[in-house]
């Protein structure tokens, strides 16, 4: 790609404006598949040895516009050119949460349903081979988060995206405690994450640890908070006391 092509693409990434940094959602992706041809002048540009470097304050919106060419490969299940674009964005703009958790989502739920089918998404928590199919989306979904800057191993969505995979496409409720307890421990924790925190412990046969980190918990609870759902916390209390033969 010469240099007057490049500052074409480049002026075409600039005026996409801020609708779409600020919307980068599935439907409007797929709405603009046609942009694939622009994206694919830059990802070869890229190829030729145009640094990231280059790009300077337009990153951003070329991540975006990345993203949302990305999302047309979604729709035709072409897993290769997905995470291709996936990598791309997140090379572009490593500090977007949004891609990481949706990237993660997209390989962990999506991937797994691509390769067996619609017809047999049920194998992959019935058979063998599709629960080995499942796992191993997941573990590269948590793979994908991994890698994500240092910096953000410890912003709450990312942790508990992580814990997601580990308990839903995982089954390892061990491994998905260890996120969830460092999620619950970071500041302004949304107060549903604790809850669901709790309740695993429980699955998980923690019945102690969940009682005692919910009287923990509850001390916290304001009465004005309506997401606190304080006398439903202080139920759940009283019943894991009732199942360990405590007194409320």
């Amino acid at each position: 790609m010469n240099f007057k092509k490049r500052l074409v693409a480049l002026w075409f990434l600039s005026s996409l404006g801020a609708g779409l940094l600020l919307q980068p959602v599935r439907q409007r992706a797929v709405d603009e598949a046609d942009a694939g041809n622009s994206l694919a002048s830059l990802s070869q540009g890229l190829g030729q040895g145009i640094t990231l470097a280059a790009l300077g304050g337009y990153r951003n919106v070329a991540a975006n516009f990345v993203w949302i060419s990305m999302y047309g490969d979604w729709r035709y299940r072409l897993k290769e050119e997905v995470l291709e674009k996936m990598q791309l964005a997140v090379s572009l703009n490593p500090e977007s949460v949004y891609f990481w958790v949706d990237g993660s989502r997209i390989i962990a739920n999506d991937m797994p349903v691509w390769q067996v089918g619609d017809d047999f998404m049920e194998s992959l928590f019935e058979s063998e081979e599709g629960i080995e199919i499942r796992k191993a989306y997941g573990e590269q979904a948590l793979a994908f988060l991994e890698r994500a800057p240092e910096a953000m191993s410890q912003e709450i969505p990312i942790l508990v995206e992580k814990a997601a995979i580990c308990w839903q496409r995982l089954a390892d409720l061990d491994r998905a405690l260890v996120f969830f307890k460092q999620a619950v421990q970071q500041e302004e924790v949304p107060n549903h994450i604790c809850r669901v925190y709790a309740e695993i412990l429980v699955k998980n046969g923690q019945v102690r640890e969940a009682y005692e980190y919910l009287k923990s918990h509850y001390a916290t609870l304001s009465d004005d908070d309506r997401t606190a759902l304080k006398p439903f916390v202080a139920r759940r209390i009283e019943a894991l006391g009732a199942q360990l033969g405590e007194g409320s």
